[in-house]
């Protein structure tokens, strides 16, 4: 027999013996796909899918499943379920995929594949094809069924355990806030005095008065100069004697003063508090020697009565 004869029958061996081993072999995959219409981007949908085949086939379902564009986002459990005929099984997979994109989609073809007695074929199950409409779509006649309220704990132990963790929160936040508004006052407050100037002595501050007051005369505003020349001295006189020098008139002031003050001294203070009031009162212009003189009686005055402070201690090493 020739070479090219022998091969010849040997491919229509086995090409009969193949066919032969389909014809015993009935082997089917289906695909479905389960969801509430309309599709909406993002729901989820069970894709199922079935392989009937007799019972000595293994159907090996492939992992990852190749569904782009759908997403698979679980499932995969195989079941094996015994079929209507004798010798046929139902072999079942479902998975839950879900697809982000608008419009018409298709859920690809899948293989799957099936081995028995050492042959190994491959099937495809049927593509699917989806429209995927938005969230709110014109083509939606009936609203989706409203979903059921969150379960809220009626028990009264724990509605009592709640309103008195709430009341302990406000109380606490309450204390909190209290207690850091007076630490901030306190803080403020210590500031302030940290910050604060001491106040001047009496007789520093009238002695500054009358300086103040003297430029003003040298200014040429003699009526300006000598109201606060007069004002000084009575503040003095306050804070010093604790007489109410500010309200009283220059003769009633020195029966206030009679204890606490010489008869020259007292001399004096009446002629610089009238001259004052007469430059205040009658626009009565000084001369310049009387001017000076006033300045200098008020000045001595201050000196002569202010009090004496104690000498300073030495430090201690």
């Amino acid at each position: 027999m020739p070479r090219s004869a022998l091969v010849g029958a040997v491919l229509l061996i086995l090409w009969a013996v193949e066919i032969a081993g389909a014809a015993e072999t009935d082997i089917r995959a289906r695909a479905e796909v389960a969801y509430l219409p309309p599709y909406r981007i993002g729901d989820v949908a069970r894709y199922r899918i079935a392989v009937v085949a007799p019972e000595q086939v293994k159907v090996i379902f492939p992992n990852p499943l190749p569904l782009a564009p759908f997403e698979v986002l679980g499932g995969g459990q195989v079941q094996r379920q015994q079929g209507a005929l004798p010798g046929v099984v139902i072999t079942v997979a479902e998975w839950d995929i879900a697809v982000y994109r608008l419009g018409k989609v298709t859920i690809p073809s899948v293989p799957i594949s099936c081995e028995w007695e050492g042959r190994r074929t491959l099937v495809r199950t049927n593509p699917i094809a989806l429209e995927v409409v938005p969230l709110t779509s014109p083509k939606d006649q009936q609203p989706r069924p409203p979903k059921p309220p969150l379960p809220y704990p009626l028990d009264p132990i724990a509605l009592t355990l709640l309103a008195a963790g709430t009341l302990t929160a406000v109380a606490v936040t309450w204390l909190v806030a209290r207690g850091l508004i007076w630490a901030l006052r306190t803080a403020w407050s210590s500031l302030q005095q940290a910050t604060a100037r001491p106040p001047l002595p009496a007789h520093q501050l009238a002695l500054q008065t009358i300086d103040r007051a003297e430029q003003l005369y040298r200014q040429g505003e003699t009526e300006r100069a000598f109201t606060l020349l007069s004002f000084g001295v009575r503040r003095y006189l306050r804070d010093r004697f604790q007489v109410p020098a500010l309200e009283l008139p220059t003769w009633q002031l020195q029966s206030y003063l009679q204890p606490h003050l010489p008869a020259d001294l007292l001399r004096t203070l009446y002629k610089t508090l009238t001259l004052s009031d007469l430059i205040k009162f009658a626009r009565y212009n000084p001369t310049d020697t009387e001017a000076q003189q006033l300045f200098a009686d008020a000045r001595q005055l201050i000196r002569t009565t202010q009090p004496v402070e104690p000498p300073a201690q030495p430090r201690r090493e």
